[in-house]
């Protein structure tokens, strides 16, 4: 059996064990990356590719140095941002982190600038969010049947349409303000309802 045909069954294989779609991609030499978004952590994929490497079905690809890249997809941050503030430790974190970022004198990227994206609050808020999305395998699934629907909410606040092309993007820096404004606004606004965030169109 060839070695192209050996990287896509290996691919597939990782792929049914951890039920996320990814690839095996040549890079240099006989350097190949498997890469995936949100699902294990590397250490796991490391290890269902070292186990599947370790028998007999893919025995080309035992020379190769494989190395393991996982991608966070803006779905995953959303969940885990949803569920962090479901916790009550998405508030906390922001202030300690952004008391943190002003007694060491962090600058602001863009100095002189105001606004709710040019704040402590902000870029810390993205920060933890981002962590948390490092840190758990699966960030992309909602904590508790009762996150879906304020996920969703926080994807619909995140979508605009790409200015180039009139295709809908979803960003985390536009979920973040959102975000820290519900976070900011008077107690009740969100949880149960983020009223902040525009409605999708199919909830209209």
């Amino acid at each position: 059996m060839s070695r192209s045909r050996q990287t896509g069954l290996l691919a597939r294989h990782l792929a049914e064990v951890t039920d996320v779609e990814g690839g095996l991609y040549y890079d240099a030499g006989a350097r190949w990356i498997a890469m995936w978004a949100d699902g294990p952590l590397q250490k796991a994929m490391r290890a269902h590719l070292d186990t599947a490497l370790a028998g007999h079905r893919y025995v080309d690809m035992r020379d190769r140095k494989i190395d393991c890249h996982r991608s966070i997809s803006q779905r995953a941050w959303a969940a885990r941002a949803v569920a962090s503030r479901r916790e009550g430790t998405l508030g906390p974190a922001i202030a300690v982190g952004a008391a943190h970022r002003r007694s060491l004198g962090v600058g602001m990227p863009r100095p002189g600038v105001q606004g709710p994206t040019h704040t402590h609050e902000y870029y810390d808020l993205l920060r933890h969010v981002d962590d948390l999305c490092r840190e758990i395998s699966y960030p992309e699934r909602a904590s508790t049947p009762e996150d879906e629907p304020l996920v969703q909410q926080l994807l619909a606040a995140g979508t605009r349409d790409r200015a180039n092309t009139g295709r809908p993007t979803i960003s985390e820096y536009d979920m973040a303000t959102k975000l820290l404004a519900a976070e900011q606004a008077p107690d009740g606004d969100w949880p149960p309802k983020l009223a902040v965030v525009r409605a999708s169109k199919e909830n209209r």
